[in-house]
């Protein structure tokens, strides 16, 4: 457990994503296929999970924030 290097995730845990930032809104149909695309491939790299997961949680109404 020495050698233990955590693992680093791409979106930032800190900064919280907001439903409404302001920035117009997304295609939902290219969001939903691209987030399908991402959650099949987390399952291959558990690092993406977390921000996967957060992504998802806009998915009825995306931004271009997210």
């Amino acid at each position: 457990m020495q050698e233990y290097r955590g693992i680093h995730s791409p979106i930032s845990t800190s900064a919280p994503l907001l439903v409404d930032d302001g920035a117009p809104k997304t295609d939902g149909t290219e969001y939903r296929s691209v987030l399908g695309k991402l959650q099949y491939l987390s399952l291959t790299q558990p690092n993406i999970t977390y921000a996967v997961n957060k992504l998802t949680q806009f998915n009825t109404s995306p931004f271009v924030a997210h």
